[in-house]
């Protein structure tokens, strides 16, 4: 189970007065714990029933549907058992959830300590978002090469926005000693699968010879298709490329 943090309440001066409403408060307090317990007991107990009869995926499913109906206190109330139990999706929605301050208020530690018990265990997007985290440094200390290494394990989980962004990491040589074969390859895993950004970086490397073989068919080819996208770089390339090959 995680760890969380409580606040302390600071009572201040106890005064005779105050002794007296603790001490009529006593059995309310008593009764208010009771019934915390009672609920502790039920919410280990609904944890034990979806886990022992495979109902884990369905609770899930309830939790993401109330949250697309904007019903959000159920949404992350079901998310948070489930979260608790080890299950990833709900960790990382609800890293989403905290990062964003929708349904709870907005933080951005809550958010990324989330991100990372899904990422630790191989979701892909989270591993991306933890990735994001370290290269702009939200809530944790701005660290190229921790972006690269959530990066990459996203990358090859196949998240497109992973491999463009490790194909910029290894442009640039940050994180990562720079590489511009390296950063093809990325670029072409991403541009494979339809990112806009990727082909038209992948059209630019083939027009200047970085990191593969110079071949302008190759290039007129990814900005083509970047541009179908409305990508509005790889369109500026084919005007300038036509502009210089049939000149007014």
């Amino acid at each position: 189970m995680r760890k969380h943090a409580y606040k302390r309440v600071l009572i201040g001066q106890v005064t005779t007065t105050l002794l007296i409403v603790m001490n009529i408060l006593v059995p309310a307090t008593a009764d208010a714990t009771a019934a915390q317990h009672e609920r502790v007991k039920r919410t280990n107990i609904w944890a034990n029933e979806i886990k022992g009869t495979g109902l884990v995926d369905q609770q899930f499913a309830s939790a993401y549907d109330a949250l697309q109906q904007g019903e959000y206190n159920q949404a992350v109330f079901t998310l948070g058992l489930l979260a608790e139990q080890g299950h990833t999706d709900a960790q990382f929605y609800l890293g989403l959830l905290y990062g964003r301050g929708v349904g709870v208020h907005q933080d951005a530690i809550k958010a990324i300590e989330w991100f990372r018990e899904a990422a630790e265990h191989g979701h892909v997007d989270a591993q991306y978002e933890l990735g994001l985290a370290y290269a702009a440094g939200t809530a944790v200390t701005v660290d190229a090469q921790q972006a690269a290494h959530w990066w990459r394990a996203a990358a090859i989980g196949g998240n497109t926005d992973a491999q463009y962004n490790l194909g910029l990491l290894y442009a640039q040589g940050e994180g990562v000693v720079r590489n511009m074969m390296e950063a093809a390859r990325w670029w072409h895993q991403a541009a494979t699968h339809g990112d806009a950004a990727a082909q038209y970086a992948l059209g630019l490397m083939f027009a200047r010879g970085d990191g593969v073989t110079q071949d302008l068919g190759q290039a007129i080819k990814w900005w083509y298709l970047s541009a179908r996208q409305g990508f509005d770089r790889a369109k500026a390339a084919l005007t300038e490329l036509g502009r210089i090959a049939f000149p007014q």
